[in-house]
């Protein structure tokens, strides 16, 4: 019997491909990569969670079959994120001195600003206007560049090369934005040696560079990790959120009543949508018995994240938006050692632009018919082309 092939199309867009249901009760299951290789799916939330805490599931790139992976010879993704404990950790320390909880609530009134500069905008532009490029895209692009130290008019620029770099369609087109993007942060990272400014790539680079705690190899493939993870992940979590309201008129409604459970909105949502949908990879690093399947070192291993957070033994009645879900425990972020390091950013992001969104503008409503959506399948991350909306 053929195995699965592997990614898997969404057939309803507002819930991850039906195939994980079936899946989840299996366990592991072997599919089929596009690059003729296989891998074990992991579908639960119980398998899920546990792997990516799970030290026998290696992240280290150098442990990995390049061709399943499709790294081209002489590309070498070097990001801390792609490495195993404790240099892991060492280097995620360094970057999440830029991510605490002080520094997040510093951010706060910046993002209040920005958000209100946005949401004046919009009442300038005509009818009906791409809420995607306008404001869900715009904010989070101004956020992270702002923190990165990106001169305003290349915003537009980063965006695009972050956006090709995840896409699916077409391998070729995604390294050439690869290494426009490394050329781009190279340049960057050289003007801000000779001329720092208050910004996270000068500090990383004179406060921890220059004084040999981080290897300067180490610092491009850093900032080129968050910048690309920071905003586009961001930016469909805003644009999704923000459909979910115009589809939900009872979600909506409560939220209106009850404003302080934006909390509570926010983690369904990131649950709900699980827009990381096929970017978690690991490597099985020894011979061992995971969930009653047999694996060997160098197996690969597929970390479904949509699949876990729609596990109805996790989730009861998972593709309901349910606000009143409480304890929201999903992996949207994923878990451990490896948790996204910009989770509490992200989150402010998205809490502060959905109550001022429908707040300025109560009557917010999609201009067409929501199976005229065009939603992102070719991508690591999940989202919509152009959102058209109206008041």
């Amino acid at each position: 019997m053929a195995n699965p092939a592997y990614p898997m199309a969404r057939q309803c867009p507002m819930a991850p491909p039906a195939q994980y249901a079936e899946l989840r009760e299996q366990g592991p299951v072997k599919v089929d990569m596009p690059d003729g290789g296989w891998a074990w799916l992991l579908t639960s939330y119980a398998d899920v969670r546990q792997a990516m805490n799970d030290p026998r599931f290696s992240s280290d790139d150098d442990k990995m079959n390049r061709k399943r992976t499709e790294l081209p010879p002489g590309h070498d993704l070097n990001s801390f994120w792609r490495k195993d404990e404790p240099e892991h950790g060492r280097l995620r320390h360094m970057m999440m001195t830029e991510f605490t909880a002080k520094r997040i609530k510093e951010w706060r009134p910046r993002i209040e600003a920005l958000v209100e500069q946005l949401l004046d905008r919009l009442e300038t532009l005509p009818r009906p206007l791409d809420l995607y490029s306008e404001f869900c895209l715009a904010l989070p692009t101004q956020v992270i560049a702002q923190l990165l130290g990106v001169p305003p008019q290349d915003y537009r620029l980063f965006a695009q090369q972050s956006r090709d770099c995840l896409s699916l369609d077409d391998p070729s087109k995604s390294w050439a934005a690869f290494n426009d993007m490394n050329d781009y942060l190279n340049k960057l990272i050289e003007e801000k040696e000779h001329d720092p400014k208050d910004d996270l790539i000068s500090r990383l680079l004179h406060e921890r560079v220059l004084t040999g705690e981080l290897d300067r190899k180490d610092l491009l493939p850093m900032v080129r990790f968050i910048l690309v993870s920071g905003f586009e992940t961001t930016t469909s979590q805003i644009t999704l959120s923000s459909l979910t309201l115009m589809t939900n008129p009872d979600v909506r409604l409560k939220l209106a009543a009850e404003p302080e459970r934006i909390t509570a909105f926010v983690e369904e949502s990131l649950r709900f949508w699980s827009v990381s949908q096929d970017n978690i990879l690991r490597v099985v690093d020894q011979d061992m018995e995971f969930s009653g399947t047999r694996m060997s070192v160098g197996d690969l291993a597929v970390l479904a994240i949509p699949s876990a957070n729609h596990d109805g033994n996790a989730f009861p009645d998972p593709e309901r938006f349910d606000l009143d879900r409480g304890e929201n425990r999903h992996v949207a972020f994923g878990f451990g050692t490896h948790l996204c390091a910009g989770a509490s950013l992200a989150r402010r992001e998205v809490e502060i632009a959905i109550p001022a969104l429908f707040d300025r503008y109560p009557n917010l409503r999609l201009a067409g018919d929501f199976d005229d959506l065009n939603f992102r399948q070719e991508s690591l991350v999940y989202g919509v082309e152009k959102l058209l909306v109206t008041w």
